[in-house]
């Protein structure tokens, strides 16, 4: 079995919130400006999507009619020629190309604004360009979804600011619209997201730890302690800047630890995410829920 496919032999009840999902950090840098400080990722999303990652943090910035995929002030380009801007566009035809072969599938699509004037009319761009046209392929609801419900679909999980005025809360994805910024560089617990009366978050984002700060007081003590439920995300950032801030040279010391950690099995961990993920890390983070799916049915009476 191939476990970068993992989630189509999951049984269809199961709520995405109880499953693992191995996902990636400023997910479009694999082809960046100023490389050294910029660039999170090596794969492009389509090679991320083969490898079994499921959770892709999209960063957009806005230019007339246009998205283009950012890093702060970093554009990030379609390949290593650094010719053509990558927009969202071409994203998205990954993606739908991707779940139209698998799908059984899904993949959770974080969006946000990430340079410019921060305005609620990017969300309603964003919105009435990709998916008012193509409503079918997005699960937008601002809940927590059940595998049946979102098999085939991408899930909306919306980091920027949406007018009072356009649609309905309800109907513009997993509203994670006000998350506190956490560039401590002491402080390393998690803090909470209330994205409705129904459904709430723990977030782990400490990107200004140092690497080892990161691991050993911050990311390994919330992977063992955290207890997702149906209506409760969490979500571990591996990724910081802290440091001497080079991406890689972070990601290489976190992403060890995180190897050698052995994965907890008694219960669903979260949505994890990574820089320059391997696969077998995004193999070790998938292969979890087939365990847990077998422990859960080995129990049942």
């Amino acid at each position: 079995m191939n476990t970068a496919f993992v989630l189509s032999d999951l049984a269809d009840g199961l709520r995405l919130s109880e499953i693992n999902l191995a996902g990636t950090h400023d997910s479009a840098t694999a082809f960046v400006a100023f490389s050294r400080l910029a660039r999170c990722q090596s794969l492009t999303v389509a090679q991320q999507l083969a490898l079994g990652v499921r959770l892709l943090d999209i960063r957009l910035f806005r230019r007339g009619e246009r998205f283009y995929l950012v890093h702060a002030k970093a554009d990030c380009y379609r390949d290593e020629r650094k010719r053509e801007k990558l927009t969202f566009d071409e994203v998205l035809e990954t993606l739908k190309t991707f779940l139209k072969e698998n799908p059984r599938e899904t993949v959770v699509v974080s969006v946000k604004q990430d340079r410019g004037r921060l305005e609620p009319q990017f969300f309603e761009a964003f919105y009435n360009t990709f998916i008012r046209p193509q409503a079918d392929l997005w699960f937008t609801e601002n809940r927590v979804p059940c595998l049946a419900e979102c098999r085939g679909k991408i899930v909306l999980l919306r980091r920027c600011m949406r007018a009072a005025s356009f649609e309905s809360a309800e109907r513009c994805g997993l509203d994670f619209s006000v998350w506190a910024d956490q560039s401590s560089r002491s402080e390393t617990v998690p803090l909470p997201v209330v994205l409705s009366p129904l459904c709430d978050a723990l977030v782990q984002d400490r990107y200004r730890l140092a690497p080892e700060i990161k691991w050993k007081n911050c990311a390994k003590p919330f992977l063992e302690s955290c207890r997702p439920t149906a209506s409760h995300i969490c979500i571990h950032f591996l990724s910081t800047c802290g440091g001497k801030g080079v991406p890689e040279e972070n990601a290489a010391q976190v992403n060890a630890y995180f190897s050698a950690f052995e994965f907890p099995t008694d219960a669903p961990r979260g949505w994890i995410l990574m820089d320059f993920p391997t696969e077998a890390l995004c193999t070790k983070i998938m292969q979890s829920n087939l365990e847990l799916q077998s422990a859960v049915k080995g129990g049942a009476t």
